[in-house]
């Protein structure tokens, strides 16, 4: 009897179609043993195409080890074990274009000892650019990647997306022009190390995104300059609730002049959070490296370096400002008409570069204001317009011309101004409610000099005036001194302002030494006295004994004249 071959026919095609569905999905070790592509049965082991959400690769020993995807993917994690050969071997996985690598699950893990990369290919003008994704909690482990710049301009470069949870583990990321990294829902960056370099003329640099609830957590970040007249640099942007967290952000010049160099950009409510925030100079003519927050983005505690013609930038943000932890180095700072707040983090810093007005949308009137317990130095002549206010820490003014602080006003609320340089606007120390103002000539009581401001001086109650003397002896016995000085058109002391004399170094200094501890240089007379030093009356110091005069120098003066 012949078999009734239209009953046999479906029970064929059943069983066909599963050994096919067990053929080709399934975890798997990679043999490579017909060809170099990921999506072929014969090349793994058992003979089993891993591509499902719980599969997991495991790539090893072959002798092939250039992979490439020839169908969208996903698995699990992809695992590079340890070797069973005295020398582990390195593999390359490249997404071809237009296809996506999901990694869903464990993510990638590499017990090899070696580099393993992963190449996340371009658009070839032709079919759209690769993407690798990875989603849920899976980690991109200590993997190298690339996203590879496209051929032509006006395409897309590979792209790496984090979604949900996942995290870049401590992998190595190169992205090129035109290739993107993002960072979505509360994904982090890890301690990853990312560079993104500049595109040449007619394509974008390397660029990433954090939005939502991501975080840079520790990660290093480079951003290069564009490479070439016309072309972009390589960008990090912080949107949402992003944060910096703890990464370190470095953001290159360009050495081609008139070419932009590296930017970080905070918008919407993204924070800078506890990063180091470093933007180089330019050369050859070359922009510098680019901060800027913008839209109502904070710069947490934020530690800003900046130097040659690198900028922060705050002209664009909503008023009044913005706070960030602390700042230092040669370069520029643009205020626009928006107020930067720094000593956060309570560091002390020395920054030499130019504060002013201006920036990308313009503005006037900006203002600084000094915060924290930390100390700020101010050497180079700037030129904000809105002021500057003390609020705790120090500042010192260690300009050699022009005025540290702008055109502005200054007012010391709490904490201590001084040093050796020069203000060109009026001074207020005190707020008369609150103690803890203190003025200096010089940059401590036991180094002294002369502070001068170009404008009135005034003492609010319950202020300080703290002035150093340091005595030298020399190998003949000789003492002299040099006393803190404070240099104003003008001076006010209201009530209730103590005087304080700090005495270091040995040695008796001669009788008739006069120290001008105070110079008025308005032509009137001071208004007012130190509530604890009357006109004429004499305190002991370090074996000496010095009288007080409000009427010295050139009879404007306060001068300490050594009676004893």
């Amino acid at each position: 009897m012949k078999p009734n071959i239209v009953r046999l026919l479906p029970a064929i095609c059943a069983l066909t179609l599963a050994s096919a569905a067990s053929a080709h999905a399934g975890s798997a070790t990679w043999s490579g043993q017909l060809n170099s592509n990921w999506n072929v049965f014969q090349n793994w082991s058992p003979q089993t195409v891993p591509n499902g959400p719980s599969d997991v690769a495991t790539l090893g020993g072959s002798n092939n080890r250039d992979v490439y995807l020839a169908a969208n993917t996903e698995v699990s994690g992809i695992t590079f074990p340890k070797p069973f050969f005295p020398t582990a071997v390195n593999y390359g996985i490249t997404v071809s274009p237009s296809l996506t690598l999901t990694i869903s699950g464990t993510g990638i893990t590499n017990n090899s000892g070696q580099a393993q990369n992963f190449v996340v290919a371009a658009s070839d003008g032709t079919v759209g650019e690769a993407e690798l994704f990875f989603t849920n909690s899976a980690t991109a482990g200590s993997a190298i990647f690339t996203n590879n710049a496209p051929p032509v301009a006006g395409v897309d470069g590979g792209v790496t997306e984090f979604l949900d949870s996942s995290t870049a583990g401590s992998c190595t990321f190169i992205n090129n022009a035109d290739g993107e990294i993002k960072f979505y829902g509360s994904t982090s960056a890890g301690s990853g190390n990312f560079t993104n370099n500049g595109g040449d003329a007619g394509h974008f640099g390397g660029s990433m995104d954090f939005e939502f609830n991501s975080t840079a957590a520790n990660a290093t970040f480079i951003n290069n300059g564009a490479p070439v007249t016309g072309g972009d640099a390589g960008t990090v942007f912080f949107g949402g609730s992003a944060t910096a967290a703890n990464g370190v952000f470095t953001n290159n010049g360009s050495s081609v002049s008139g070419s932009p160099g590296g930017l970080l950009e905070f918008f919407i409510n993204a924070t800078a959070g506890s990063a180091t925030l470093i933007a180089n100079k330019g050369t050859n003519g070359g922009g510098g490296g680019q901060i800027l927050f913008v839209e109502d983005s904070t710069g947490g505690f934020a530690h800003v370096k900046l130097f040659g013609n690198g900028n922060l930038d705050i002209s664009g943000h909503n008023a009044p400002g913005v706070t960030i932890g602390s700042i230092q180095g040669t370069g520029i700072v643009f205020l626009g008409g928006n107020n930067l707040t720094t000593g956060l983090n309570n560091l002390s810093t020395a920054f030499s570069g130019t504060i002013k007005d201006g920036g990308a949308p313009g503005g006037t009137g900006g203002s600084l204001t000094k915060l924290g317990n930390g100390k700020l130095t101010l050497s180079h002549t700037n030129s904000y317009t809105g002021g500057t206010t003390i609020n705790g820490g120090t500042l010192l003014v260690r300009n050699k011309a022009g005025s540290a602080t702008g055109s502005g006003a200054v007012q010391l609320n709490n904490g201590t101004l001084g040093g050796t340089g020069s203000i060109g606007n009026a001074v207020t120390i005190g707020n008369g409610n609150l103690a803890g103002a203190i003025l200096l000539g010089g940059i401590s009581p036991t180094s002294p000099g002369t502070l001068t401001i170009n404008d009135p001086l005034s003492f609010n109650a319950l202020s300080s005036y703290k002035c150093g003397l340091k005595r030298t002896t020399s190998d003949s016995g000789q003492v002299t001194a040099v006393a803190g000085q404070v240099s104003a058109f003008g001076v006010t002391i209201n009530s209730d302002v103590s005087f304080t004399f700090i005495d270091s170094g040995t040695g008796t200094l001669p009788v008739g030494t006069v120290f001008t501890v105070i110079k008025n240089t308005s032509g009137l007379p001071i208004s007012g006295r130190f509530s604890n030093l009357a006109q004429g009356s004499v305190f002991t110091s370090n074996g000496n004994k010095f009288k007080a005069n409000y009427i010295g120098g050139s009879g404007n003066d306060l001068t300490l004249k050594v009676v004893q």
